[in-house]
C-alpha cells in the first residue's frame, strides 16, 4: 500500500473478499462501495466503469479488475489460476504486505555513523580555513610560532576532502549497491549476506504455500512467478525451477545455484527424498526463514552498530580533540602576544 494512494482503493480487495464470502452480488457490492465515496476521484470514475462492464456481462470480475488497474499483472495471474475468484483475491490480499527490503535496518547502524564521519572530516576542512587565517596573524607576531602549535600531520585540506568524499562514496555505494543487488541480483547478495535470503524467504515461501493451498501446482506457480514476481532478480530463479520440475530434475540444485543457505537447501533435499508434499515443505521453509531472520537480523544489526559506531567514535574523538587543542593553543598565543 502506498501512503498517498486513495484509501478507498486500498481497501477495495478487502471489501470484495468479505462481501463475496458472504454471498453478496458483486455488482451490488460495488454499487454500495461506490456510494460511500463522496469525492468524484479518479478511483470512483474507474469503479463506475468497472460496474458498467459488470452490467454488460461480457467479462469476468477478475478481467474487469485487471482492465481498470485494481489488480496488477501478478495479482491477476494469481486470481486467474486460483480455484475460485475469492481464493485468488484472498491470495492477493495476503501479499499486499510483502516487503523484504532491509534498508530501514541499516539507517542507524550504518548510515548515521557514516554521516557522523563525513561531518567530522567536513569540520576539519572548515577549521582549516580558520587555522590558516590564525597562522597568518600569528606569524606576523612571531615567525616561529607554527612549530610550537604541534599541528597534527593529517591537518590538511587534502586529508579533509579525501576523508569526506570517501565516506560519502561509501554511503552511496552501500545504498545503491544494496538496492541493485537486492532487486536485480539477489543471488550475489545471498552469497555474502544470508540474512537477506531469510528475509526474502519469509515472503517467497509464503507466496508459494498460499498458491499451492489455493490449488495451483508448483510448476504453474513457478511459471507465474517467473513472469510476474515483484522481485525481478528472482524471476530467472523461478524459470529454472519450472524447467527442473518439467524435466523431473532435483529442485535443491536450483536453490544451491542461487546461494540459498544450507539450512534451506538441505530441507528441500530431505523433502524430495522423503517425497513430502510441496505445501508442507513450503510451510516448513517459511517458518524456518521467519525464525532465522528474527535471530540473524538482531545479531547483524548489533555487528553493524559496533563496527561503524566504533569507527565513527574514533574519527570524531581524534579530529575533535585535535581541533579543540589547536583552538586553545592559538587562543593562548594570541593572548600572550597581544
Amino acid at each position: 500500500m502506498s501512503l498517498f494512494s486513495d484509501p478507498y482503493e486500498q481497501f477495495l480487495i478487502d471489501y470484495l473478499v468479505t462481501k463475496l464470502e458472504n454471498g453478496s452480488n458483486t455488482r451490488r457490492a460495488l454499487l454500495l462501495y461506490k456510494e460511500q465515496i463522496t469525492k468524484n476521484s479518479k478511483f470512483k470514475q474507474r469503479l463506475e466503469l468497472a460496474i458498467r462492464d459488470l452490467e454488460i456481462g461480457k467479462h469476468t470480475l477478475e478481467a474487469i479488475l485487471y482492465k481498470y488497474k485494481f489488480l496488477n499483472t501478478f495479482q491477476y495471474s494469481l486470481v486467474v489460476n486460483s480455484t475460485t475468484v475469492v481464493d485468488g483475491l484472498k491470495l492477493v490480499q495476503s501479499f499486499q504486505k510483502s516487503n523484504s527490503n532491509l534498508l530501514v535496518s541499516m539507517v542507524n547502524p550504518i548510515f548515521v555513523p557514516l554521516s557522523v564521519i563525513a561531518l567530522s572530516f567536513y569540520s576539519l576542512v572548515f577549521y582549516m580555513d580558520i587555522l590558516t587565517k590564525d597562522l597568518v596573524t600569528l606569524k606576523k607576531l612571531n615567525p616561529d610560532v607554527e612549530q610550537f602549535l604541534n599541528i597534527p600531520g593529517y591537518f590538511s585540506y587534502t586529508v579533509g576532502y579525501a576523508g569526506m568524499f570517501i565516506t560519502i562514496f561509501l554511503m552511496i555505494f552501500i545504498f545503491f549497491g544494496y538496492i541493485y543487488t537486492e532487486k536485480l541480483k539477489p543471488g550475489w547478495l545471498y552469497k555474502v549476506f544470508k540474512t537477506q535470503c531469510y528475509s526474502d524467504g519469509r515472503f517467497m515461501f509464503r507466496i508459494l504455500n498460499k498458491m499451492l493451498s489455493a490449488g495451483i501446482s508448483l510448476h504453474k506457480c513457478s511459471i507465474i512467478l517467473s513472469k510476474d514476481y515483484f522481485k525481478i532478480g528472482l524471476r530467472p530463479f523461478f524459470t529454472e525451477l519450472a524447467f527442473n520440475i518439467n524435466k523431473n530434475k532435483k529442485l535443491f540444485v536450483v536453490f544451491e545455484k542461487y546461494n540459498f543457505p544450507t539450512l534451506v537447501t538441505a530441507d528441500i533435499k530431505l523433502s524430495e527424498l522423503s517425497q513430502t508434499s510441496y505445501a508442507e515443505t513450503t510451510k516448513s521453509l517459511y517458518e524456518t526463514c521467519d525464525t532465522m531472520f528474527e535471530k540473524n537480523i538482531k545479531y547483524v544489526v548489533l555487528q553493524w552498530k559496533f563496527l561503524f559506531w566504533l569507527i565513527a567514535t574514533l574519527v570524531t574523538v581524534i579530529i575533535g580533540s585535535d581541533i579543540i587543542n589547536l583552538v586553545i593553543s592559538t587562543f593562548t598565543f594570541k593572548t600572550l602576544y597581544q
